[in-house]
C-alpha cells in the first residue's frame, strides 16, 4: 500500500508541475531583453550574459612524428544539401507544396498557442519620426495598420487582461522610439502539447514524400 502512496505522490507532482505556467517577459526600449520563467527560476535568454574566458591549458608537447598518409572518410566529404536533394527528388512543385504543409502547421500551432495563452500586461509606446511631416505622417499610418490589427487578434484569441497603447506622429524628428513590455505566461502542458502535436504532424507530413 505505501508503494501506491508513494506513486499517487508521484503522479500528483507530475500533474502540479504541467499546471505550472510557463512565464515569458519581454522589454524592448532600443535593446531588447527576454527572460522565461518557471516557478520561481527565471533565465535571460537576450542578452545573454557573457561567459566567463576560460584558463587555457597547458599542453604536453609530444615527439615529432611522420604525419601518415589516412585517406579522407567518407563523412568529411561534403554533403549535399537536403532542401536540393528534396527538389531532386520530388521536382519544385513537390517542394513547394511541402513548405505550404509545413506553414499550415506553424499556423495551426500559432493558433493554439493564442487561445491558450494569458497575457497580464502589454504596453506599446511609439512615436513615429520621419524626414518631414509627409514622411512622418505616412510612417505613422502604416504603423497604425500593423500595430491596431495585431493588438485586436490579441484581445480576441488571447487572454489580454490588460495593456496601454501610446503611438503617435513625431513631427520634430527624423527618429523614431518605439518602447514595449510584454508579461505573458502559458501552462507547461499546453505548452509541451502543442509542440507534441505540431513535431508529429511535421514528420509525418515529410515521411509520406
Amino acid at each position: 500500500m505505501t508503494a501506491v502512496y508513494i506513486i499517487l505522490g508521484i503522479l500528483l507532482f507530475l500533474l502540479v508541475l504541467l499546471l505550472l505556467p510557463v512565464k515569458i517577459r519581454l522589454e524592448y526600449d532600443n535593446d531588447l531583453k527576454l527572460w522565461v520563467g518557471y516557478t520561481f527560476i527565471y533565465i535571460q535568454l537576450v542578452p545573454k550574459k557573457p561567459k566567463k574566458p576560460r584558463k587555457p591549458r597547458k599542453k604536453k608537447q609530444k615527439k615529432e612524428e611522420a604525419p601518415a598518409e589516412k585517406n579522407e572518410p567518407a563523412s568529411n566529404k561534403k554533403k549535399k544539401n537536403s532542401i536540393l536533394e528534396y527538389k531532386d527528388k520530388h521536382g519544385l512543385d513537390g517542394l513547394i507544396e511541402l513548405v505550404k504543409k509545413i506553414c499550415g502547421i506553424v499556423t495551426k500551432a500559432m493558433g493554439r498557442t493564442a487561445r491558450h495563452l494569458t497575457i497580464p500586461y502589454l504596453e506599446i509606446n511609439a512615436f513615429i519620426g520621419g524626414e518631414d511631416s509627409a514622411d512622418a505622417a505616412m510612417k505613422y499610418g502604416y504603423a497604425c495598420s500593423v500595430i491596431y490589427p495585431a493588438l485586436s487578434i490579441l484581445q480576441s484569441r488571447s487572454k489580454l487582461k490588460r495593456f496601454k497603447e501610446d503611438i503617435a506622429a513625431n513631427f520634430h524628428s527624423e527618429k523614431t522610439a518605439v518602447e514595449l513590455k510584454l508579461k505573458a505566461k502559458m501552462r507547461l502542458i499546453w505548452v509541451l502539447w502543442i509542440l507534441l502535436t505540431a513535431f508529429v504532424k511535421l514528420v509525418f507530413t515529410i515521411a509520406k514524400k
